[in-house]
């Protein structure tokens, strides 16, 4: 059952990235809207941290300086909670859903992809999709003492 959920989520992960939207955040210069490669804007939509904390939406922050995978989640404006996964040098897929973070293998009963943020991370980047708004784009890690 996990292994056929997995592979839905990534079977929608895959058709999200695929219509994905710019984010008006692309470095090369070129107009996303008019590209016949869709997907590619998704690629090489490199976000940049302010601080060292990436925006994926007003509820989900990627913590792109440390030495372990990261996320500080925003549930509502009173609340902040952060989560902490594996080490840096060490890959890791998450997904934000209801307010709290969820493992591939772990998702809720009633899980709902169209209202959930995913966050890969991965050695040199950190990758997020926001299914709400269909944007996404990267984060390249800063590496810290202690990260390998």
């Amino acid at each position: 059952m996990k292994r056929i959920l997995s592979s839905i989520v990534f079977a929608a992960l895959a058709v999200g990235v695929t219509n994905a939207r710019g984010t008006g955040q692309k470095t090369d210069g070129g107009d996303a809207s008019i590209t016949n490669d869709v997907s590619a804007v998704f690629a090489t939509n490199r976000c940049f941290s302010k601080g060292g904390l990436g925006i994926v939406n007003k509820g989900l922050y990627i913590v792109v300086k440390s030495t372990r995978n990261e996320l500080i989640v925003k549930p509502t404006e009173e609340t902040e909670q952060t989560w902490t996964g594996q080490s840096a040098a060490k890959v890791e897929m998450v997904i934000l859903s209801g307010g709290k973070i969820w493992s591939v293998e772990k998702l809720p009963d009633r899980f709902d992809l169209s209202k959930a943020s995913i966050v890969s991370f991965e050695s040199e980047k950190i990758r997020f999709f926001d299914f709400q708004t269909m944007s996404g784009g990267y984060y390249e890690r800063i590496k810290v003492s202690g990260s390998q």
